[in-house]
């Protein structure tokens, strides 16, 4: 059985359209979790310890939107392969509508950044136990420590996965796979 391109590049629509939307759905659900446990952990005595998930909830959504982004441009690579012969318009080849859509998409990652950034160090903040806490080996200062880790691992995924859609050379190790044939 042979599948035409026409038949992939219509198959493949849907596909991108659920990864968006699974995408949006992880972040809307951080966005929830995060405003739930910060605010409950503000509303009463000894539940700052609530605060501590945020940032480990923000570093698993950007983790799972960056793969997101990344299976989303493989796709779309293979759909403006697909569709190099097909006549105008061209979602990718026209200068009229992804480099457009990317824009738009750097102006998202930077309001998703804004609002993850503020509320790990709003919940590192909530939670803060004070040097003395801080310098014990309590659970409490492991807990902060790792969230302070996790915050600034939430920057360098959002960091990179806008390295990689955009081709920067510091992402170009997981975005570029035109490697020449080995010697023998």
């Amino acid at each position: 059985m042979t599948v035409t391109p026409e038949a992939r590049f219509i198959t493949l629509g849907p596909e991108i359209g659920s990864r968006i939307q699974s995408r949006e759905l992880v972040l809307l659900s951080y966005m929830a979790l995060a405003g739930t446990l910060l605010s409950a952990s503000l509303t009463g005595n000894n539940r700052s310890e609530f605060a501590l998930a945020i940032p480990y909830l923000a570093l698993a959504s950007a983790l799972i939107g960056m793969h997101h982004d990344l299976i989303i441009g493989v796709l779309s690579d293979f759909l403006r392969d697909l569709s190099r012969d097909t006549p105008d318009p061209r979602w990718h080849y026209g200068p009229r509508y992804l480099q457009r859509a990317l824009k738009y998409r750097t102006i998202r990652d930077l309001g998703v950044a804004f609002f993850m950034v503020f509320s790990v160090a709003a919940s590192l903040f909530a939670s803060w136990p004070g040097w003395p806490g801080l310098t014990s080996w309590t659970l409490l200062a492991l807990l902060w420590w790792g969230g302070l880790l996790s915050g600034l691992g939430v920057v360098l995924v959002i960091v990179f996965s806008w390295g990689v859609r955009n081709e920067k050379a510091f992402a170009r190790w997981l975005w570029d796979f035109e490697r020449p044939a080995r010697a023998r």
